[in-house]
């Protein structure tokens, strides 16, 4: 296969994540079809064919594989799907954590100190997490309560090794999907079924998860433009 057709197979895979990801978007509040599912998981299935393809980390294919899997559990409504596709998405995370403790991507954690923004905002997350889980818990049933709060735990635990790259793409990316978790925790189980803009969270944690997860991809791989 030539350098054009390789770099022809990267921008149309890419294009396709991406025009998925837009489709899903004016689809967020559709009842659940195996139509919607499909759109809904194609945009990170191909994210992680995407880095398959450019021989990125197993670590990330596998990440936004499993996001994938998430996804699809998501698109469908009950306790059973919400539960498949958070366990899906805590190891997903798992992946994620130990993609960035890789020796040849990490820089420590004493990297949270050497600059402010990094300091503040791990500090914001070791503030927001518990303050996050405080809240939710009583209002979460006790099917939720344990993987609610592993879960939390886990994705801070991910943001914070993200801050210790020094990848800008991977932790804007990771700030991203973490402010998306937050958006879909609140409308779940903190804002009433009746609330006018239940619509624009969904929407806004859509484009957050999607951007984040496509900033992570190209943080560890590069398309041949």
């Amino acid at each position: 296969m030539s350098s054009d057709t390789d770099a022809s197979l990267d921008k149309t895979v890419l294009a396709v994540s991406f025009a998925s990801a837009v489709l899903y978007l004016f689809q967020v509040r559709s009842s659940p079809s195996y139509s919607r599912t499909l759109v809904k998981t194609s945009s990170t299935a191909l994210l992680s064919y995407l880095s398959h393809l450019l021989g990125g980390p197993q670590f990330l294919t596998g990440a936004l594989a499993l996001s994938s899997l998430g996804d699809a559990f998501l698109a469908w409504d009950g306790d059973l799907a919400s539960l498949c596709g958070l366990s899906s998405f805590l190891v997903a995370h798992v992946l994620y954590i130990l993609l960035f403790l890789q020796p040849q991507h990490a820089a420590g954690f004493q990297n949270l100190l050497m600059a402010r923004w990094r300091t503040a905002t791990a500090g914001g997350l070791a503030l927001l997490v518990p303050v996050m889980i405080a809240t939710l818990m009583p209002k979460v049933g006790n099917p939720f309560r344990v993987p609610v709060m592993v879960y939390s735990l886990t994705i801070c635990v991910m943001a914070l090794t993200a801050l210790t790259l020094e990848n800008g793409r991977v932790i804007v990316g990771t700030t991203m999907f973490t402010a998306s978790d937050s958006i879909l925790a609140a409308d779940k189980f903190l804002v009433p079924e009746t609330t006018g803009y239940r619509g624009w969270m969904r929407r806004a944690a859509w484009v957050l998860y999607y951007g984040g997860q496509a900033l992570i991809t190209l943080g560890f791989v590069e398309p041949a433009w």
